[in-house]
C-alpha cells in the first residue's frame, strides 16, 4: 500500500511538471507583427489587422499598396494569428477565401513556411506586413509594430 502511494505521488508530480511545462510553453508562444523598415507606421488597431488580412483595407495611409504575407495552414503562428487577432477558425477562413475568389476574384494572401521567409518577403515589399513568433530575432529590413486592442489574453 505504501509503495503504491509513493508510485501514485511520483506519477502525480510528473503530471504536474508536464502541465507546468506546457502551460509555460503556451504562454511563450506569442506573435508580433512586422512591416517593412521603410514603412512609417508604428502601431495600428486590431481591426486594421483584420481588415488588411481580409483585403477590406488595401492601402497604407500614404496610398501605397499593402502586401500581407500569411503563414502556412496548420502552423503554430497561423493558429495564434487566427485565434487571437482574427477571431475565426481555419475552416472559416478557408471558406471566406473560396467565396472571395468566386465572387470578387480576391485570392488569399501568399503563405510562407518560416519566420525567416516572412521576414524576407516583408523586407522585399515596401508595403509588406506579416507576423512572426515573438522570440524571433528581427533583421534590419523589417520592424515590429504594436497592435492596439488585440484579443490576446
Amino acid at each position: 500500500m505504501r509503495d503504491q502511494l509513493k508510485t501514485n505521488n511520483k506519477i502525480l508530480a510528473g503530471l504536474i511538471a508536464i502541465f507546468i511545462c506546457f502551460h509555460d510553453l503556451a504562454k511563450a508562444e506569442e506573435i508580433v507583427f512586422i512591416v517593412n523598415a521603410e514603412n512609417p507606421i508604428k502601431e495600428m488597431r486590431n481591426q486594421d489587422v483584420v481588415d488588411i488580412f481580409l483585403k477590406k483595407k488595401r492601402e497604407w495611409a500614404d496610398a501605397s499598396g499593402i502586401h500581407f504575407i500569411d503563414r502556412k495552414d496548420g502552423s503554430v503562428e497561423r493558429h495564434i494569428f487566427l485565434t487571437q487577432y482574427i477571431g475565426r477558425s481555419d475552416r472559416d477562413i478557408e471558406l471566406y477565401w473560396i467565396g472571395q475568389k468566386l465572387y470578387s476574384g480576391n485570392a488569399a494572401p501568399m503563405q510562407v513556411l518560416t519566420d525567416q521567409n516572412a521576414e524576407k518577403m516583408v523586407s522585399t515589399f515596401k508595403g509588406g506586413m506579416s507576423y512572426v513568433l515573438s522570440t524571433y530575432v528581427l533583421g534590419k529590413g523589417v520592424k515590429k509594430i504594436m497592435i492596439q486592442g488585440n484579443t490576446s489574453p
